[in-house]
């Protein structure tokens, strides 16, 4: 048993169920799916090699596979929608969010010679940017894994183009700092009815924190703490993508 096991009241309650639905197909199997994704738990959170997994957990050949299988096919996605919507019910909030906060993170990548790669000049930071939309609750709606170099404004547009494709129909603003400008306020009410504020930094001398922008920056932390993600450690940005999913799965299901 480790502290990323899915528990016993997690796998008996809603999410579990909507586990079941998401992820269960008509295969004959040996291991469960719940041992298949305690696997892959353990490796968001410890940051393990695939090789490395612990004997006591299925074997690596086939936690890659589902990985991979349901990398491939959405289901991550599917999954961390559905668990949102159900997580937000809990805090007595609507299903769907109605504002959301973007924002992204440069990391290091470990990877030689793989695309897309960049550097980040402001960070310093030769390797890739992973570009999040969370709600209010701090929760990952949305990511999309790109070249560092990329300026955040343009490469915003393939975020939002994502968010808008996995039917957050009740969203109706964004929340962003000052990279995002002009251009692409008016691009994302034109494409998508959506309305871009920018949060304006306090001008005082000293730190400051800055109203609701403060959500997104405390993910990036929580993402951090998933050892996985503390560098690109991926060949395809999906792959990283997913682990992202998979970390914020795994705070979610803490919740249940």
């Amino acid at each position: 048993m480790y502290p990323t096991d899915l528990t016993d009241s997690a796998c008996g309650s809603p999410p579990g169920q909507v586990i079941e639905e998401i992820l269960a197909d008509k295969r004959k199997r040996k291991y469960s799916l719940r041992a298949v994704l305690n696997a892959l738990l353990y490796l968001t959170k410890t940051g393990c090699q695939w090789r490395l997994l612990p004997n006591d957990l299925p074997p690596w050949p086939l936690c890659y596979y589902y990985f991979w299988k349901w990398r491939n096919d959405g289901r991550w996605e599917k999954l961390n929608k559905a668990l949102i919507e159900r997580r937000r019910k809990k805090a007595g909030r609507a299903a769907c969010p109605s504002v959301g906060i973007i924002d992204s993170q440069s990391v290091k990548c470990s990877q030689w010679g793989v695309v897309p790669k960049g550097y980040d000049g402001h960070k310093h930071v030769n390797g890739r940017k992973r570009h999040i939309v969370v709600d209010t609750l701090g929760l990952v709606v949305v990511v999309v894994v790109h070249a560092a170099n990329q300026h955040d404004s343009p490469a915003a547009r393939a975020v939002l183009t994502r968010l808008a494709d996995q039917g957050y129909g009740r969203m109706s603003k964004i929340l962003a700092d000052s990279a995002y400008g002009k251009k692409l306020a008016r691009w994302l009410k034109k494409t998508f009815s959506l309305i871009l504020e920018v949060v304006k930094v306090s001008e005082l001398a000293g730190f400051h924190v800055v109203p609701m922008r403060w959500k997104v920056e405390r993910t990036f932390a929580w993402m951090n703490w998933s050892r996985r993600l503390s560098k690109d450690y991926e060949c395809g940005v999906s792959s990283h993508e997913s682990f992202v999913y998979l970390s914020n799965i795994n705070r979610m299901l803490k919740h249940f």
